[in-house]
């Protein structure tokens, strides 16, 4: 028989978190073998090949390399430089816009700009898109209270499009002048409070401004990160409290 892998080693295999994985073997979509005293989880590594070419619906392209996540993912993604963070930025909204999803961008001015001119440079009719509601854009509220109801009014069911995914340059929360404590905050509520099923976050982090504090924090708070194209399961990330947002 070959080898089993822990639920941490699958995680890594299929580029999701554990919670993911928990879920799925809850629901029976993938299986899973119980091991010892605990009953811990155990998989093959031909079962999450399948489950991984099968084009499971709680899965979608990222748009940024070849890596598919589960719909509801919140993933923090590290950048060095601002042609990365573009580059990826345009790929993973382009890759929302083909599937008919609403997109939602926070950035500063400067890099909206350059984020929307990018789109229009691919082909996506970027001023229609704006006008219909299918492209919403913000600079940032000034409070995590104020983002928070933004972000919940923005990301509401649209019967018009396929879920939603929001891309957030956090470079943004420093313009506004946010605290390491406000941006937590915020990152917290998206978790407990704004993460539903056709949902996806990719929050930006440029490891020139942020301090290491705060490259930490966005590893405890998001179930995946992003780094040079690859993606992996979060190590410090663990699931949040229902009902925290004190927003």
């Amino acid at each position: 028989m070959e080898k089993l892998l822990t639920i941490k080693e699958a995680a890594a295999f299929l580029n999701v978190s554990e919670m993911s994985l928990r879920r799925w073997t809850n629901a029976g979509k993938l299986p899973c073998f119980r091991v010892g005293g605990n009953k811990e989880r155990r998989f093959t590594q031909q079962d999450l090949s399948h489950f991984l070419h099968q084009a499971d619906p709680d899965m979608k392209p990222l748009g940024i390399g070849a890596h598919r996540v589960a719909a509801s993912a919140h993933i923090a993604h590290f950048y060095q430089s601002r042609d990365e963070c573009l580059t990826d930025g345009i790929s993973y909204l382009g890759q929302g816009l083909v599937r008919g999803e609403k997109i939602v961008v926070v950035s500063t001015g400067t890099r909206l700009a350059r984020l929307l001119g990018g789109l229009e440079d691919s082909g996506f009719p970027v001023n229609r898109l704006v006008r219909d509601g299918l492209i919403v854009t913000d600079t940032g509220q000034d409070t995590p209270a104020e983002q928070i109801r933004f972000m919940a009014d923005v990301l509401h069911h649209d019967e018009r499009a396929n879920g939603c995914r929001l891309l957030g340059d956090m470079a943004w929360a420093l313009a506004r002048q946010w605290s390491l404590a406000d941006v937590t905050v915020l990152e917290n509520c998206t978790n407990s409070s704004l993460t539903q099923p056709n949902r996806l976050f990719l929050c930006q982090y440029d490891l020139e401004q942020f301090k290491a504090s705060a490259a930490l924090m966005a590893i405890e708070t998001h179930s995946l990160t992003a780094y040079q194209g690859r993606l992996k399961s979060s190590p410090y990330f663990s699931s949040p409290l229902k009902n925290y947002c004190a927003c």
